[in-house]
């Protein structure tokens, strides 16, 4: 048996066995029968950016609803998988997927599949208005509990609202707005349903103590009775560009601190602006060496809290730098700050800087390797960012990355003129 793992110096490359079933679902195998466990990782190219027309957050109210389907006659499907032993089982969903997972027992495979089969072939038939409308005030109460009723909730929508224009479908985050939710109608829900959570707009990977002929075999026996399908094409949007700086304050009843928060459009995902706009933040942020974490949170001090991240998907990215400032800190002072540092950052990066932020990430890769559950996890992202199974791209990106690269995505992606600013001011609204 091939080794689960290689490693070609510093790159690891997992085994894999794929197959493509004829109903067109994608099935990823990774063998290991180091533990009795095997993950069971679904994933449905769908999410926020695929939306439109009313429908934001619909692939959210989705997440929610799946969990429930014709044959599991009205139980929670998080309710079985807890009765045959399942660890991990949750589900996500972002900008361009939904994902379902779970770590079975080797005996309970079965379980598992079935109930991947049975919400991907029967969701409809257990779908009612009832169930729709419970399961839309639950999407409603999540969005004010970690949004509206959130320390610094609302900043995150006036970003949003910032970088994007009215109808794209990053403008309205993940969740969505209440609007769509609340007139999400049956028929448009079904329609939904049909588009996008077809077999082969749909990933499979199964990891752990199963070998690639009892994969074929179970997932033939589960999904393999399904009609044959076609991937639905995902719309293109044109990432949009800020004519001039915007820079809006609020005021937050919840907030304790004021907030500086910066935002620039950004790359698409699984490219090399990408990787290198990541280094470059935490060249920014990483406390205890990064350059504006010691210029505002130990050199002044003005900050208490310095953080900075980049997020990408299909329709691009985006670079985001926070500041939580000490009290009675003027944010025009701490922003002055932030100015200098980004200017001599863009200009004068270190070698040792870029050195660290890649060591890091490659750190972080490998420690992922230590678990069937986080290498299926893997393997799924970068099958459906990139159509490859292989980390090894990602870490390759990173391997080659010097200073020179990182300051030409920072200077091609962080002018003055592309960046939103929001300032968020604790009090009464």
């Amino acid at each position: 048996m091939t080794a689960p793992v290689e490693w070609d110096g510093a790159v690891p490359r997992f085994a894999v066995h794929a197959f493509t079933l004829p109903c067109g679902l994608e099935v990823l195998v990774h063998e290991d029968p180091g533990v009795p466990l095997c993950a069971v990782w679904m994933g449905y190219r769908v999410g926020s950016s695929d939306e439109g027309d009313g429908t934001s957050g619909f692939a959210h109210l989705f997440e929610h609803m799946f969990k429930n389907s014709l044959h599991l006659n009205g139980r929670h499907h998080y309710e079985v998988l807890r009765e045959v032993g399942a660890t991990d089982a949750n589900a996500q969903t972002g900008t361009d997927r939904t994902l379902y997972h779970e770590t079975m027992p080797r005996a309970a495979l079965e379980v598992a599949l079935w109930i991947e089969a049975d919400r991907m072939g029967y969701f409809l038939p257990a779908l009612d208005d009832v169930r729709l409308a419970r399961q839309q005030e639950v999407v409603r109460a999540e969005r004010r509990q970690r949004y509206e009723n959130a320390p610094y909730g609302p900043e995150r929508f006036a970003v949003a609202e910032a970088l994007y224009p009215e109808g794209h479908p990053l403008r309205y985050l993940t969740i969505g707005r209440h609007e769509d939710i609340a007139a999400a109608t049956r028929a448009r829900v079904e329609d939904f349903y049909r588009t996008w959570y077809v077999p082969a707009n749909a990933t499979l990977v199964l990891a752990g103590d199963v070998t690639a002929g009892e994969a074929e075999a179970l997932c033939g026996r589960w999904f393999g009775s399904f009609p044959a399908s076609t991937r639905p094409p995902r719309r293109a949007w044109p990432q949009p560009a800020l004519a001039a700086p915007v820079e809006r304050e609020l005021t937050d009843p919840l907030a304790a601190l004021v907030r500086i928060r910066r935002a620039w459009h950004g790359p698409a995902v699984a490219t090399d602006d990408d990787v290198a706009l990541d280094v470059l933040a935490l060249a920014l942020a990483t406390p205890g060496t990064g350059r504006l974490w010691r210029a505002l949170v130990y050199d002044r001090p003005l900050a208490q809290r310095v953080t900075a991240y980049v997020q990408s998907g299909r329709l691009g990215g985006e670079l985001h730098v926070t500041a939580d400032l000490r009290a009675g800190v003027a944010p025009a002072e701490a922003g002055r700050v932030i100015d200098d540092v980004l200017a001599a950052a863009v200009d004068g990066l270190e070698p040792t800087e870029v050195a660290r932020g890649v060591r890091r990430r490659e750190a972080g890769l490998v420690w992922r390797t230590d678990g069937i559950g986080r290498r299926a996890a893997m393997l799924l992202g970068a099958h459906l960012a990139t159509g490859a199974p292989q980390v090894a791209d990602e870490l390759g990106r990173y391997l080659a990355l010097d200073v020179a690269r990182v300051r030409a995505a920072a200077t091609r992606w962080l002018a003055p003129a592309r960046r939103v600013q929001v300032v968020t001011l604790p009090g009464r609204a």
